[in-house]
């Protein structure tokens, strides 16, 4: 696998359902730049109308690449997390709250691990969960705490495609990787941002992505597809969001 695709960015803000206000205002006074701050709302109003993203409490969503899928059930509003893969033949089953993410329960096969074993597991299971968010939803978290903005500008693709740009960065003590950067390019016609260059620090060199394939689920849109050279590189073959979450879903796995 490409070691750039398995970026441990960020962190998952857990946001509770507000009402009122508004949109335009809030975010003029969450970016110091007022162009973020005009973008950041138009692409809100475009992805998530009546503050659907604050309505959209529960997501599941399986994130894809090669022949691996990793499956996530959340809980926005209180962190529960249920995390599952197949690593090498065995089906992992994590539970665990992505506030404490250091606590809480594993089973490789239906057996339940402890120890040094889950500890390790748990852990990854946390690495994958953070990775696996920011590719679905990071159009969402421009405004997060620790999270710095600046407006790039226009700019015009060898396409003829023409973009404004956001760079996105973190404080230091922001995240498992605070020195990733990202520039979203947003589409001026759609609202929607449509493509990203990762930097996995500041002097490297980009790895774009196009988010392609954008589709309402429940009370906001998410694209289902990452693409890079016209390629699938990685996508979400199953998304599903509620502003309620599912009875049992976070329940243990049966023996």
């Amino acid at each position: 696998m490409d070691t750039r695709i398995t970026i441990a960015v960020s962190f998952l803000l857990l946001v509770g359902c507000g009402t009122g206000g508004d949109l335009a205002q809030e975010y003029e006074a969450a970016f110091t730049d007022p162009e973020v701050a005009r973008i950041y709302t138009r692409m809100m109003e475009t992805m998530a109308p009546d503050r659907g993203w604050e309505r959209a409490r529960y997501l599941e969503f399986d994130w894809a690449i090669g022949n691996t899928t990793r499956h996530h059930r959340w809980d926005r509003w209180e962190g529960d997390v249920r995390y599952e893969v197949e690593t090498q033949g065995q089906n992992l089953v994590a539970l665990f709250n992505a506030n404490e993410p250091t606590v809480g329960r594993v089973w490789l096969d239906g057996v339940e691990l402890e120890g040094q074993d889950a500890e390790e597991r748990l852990a990854g299971a946390y690495r994958a969960h953070i990775n696996d968010s920011y590719w679905l939803i990071m159009p969402y978290k421009w405004a997060d705490p620790g999270v710095t903005t600046q407006y790039l500008g226009e700019q015009t693709d060898a396409a003829g495609q023409s973009w404004e740009v956001v760079e996105l960065a973190f404080t230091e003590d922001t995240g498992l990787t605070p020195q990733n950067r990202y520039h979203a390019f947003v589409n001026p016609t759609t609202g929607l941002m449509e493509r990203w260059h990762h930097f996995s620090n500041a002097d490297a060199d980009p790895s774009p992505s196009d988010w392609t394939d954008w589709q309402q689920y429940g009370p906001i849109q998410l694209a289902e597809n990452r693409r890079t050279d016209g390629a699938v590189r990685i996508h979400f073959p199953h998304l599903r969001v509620e502003t309620s979450v599912p009875e049992g879903v976070f329940d243990p796995p049966a023996n």
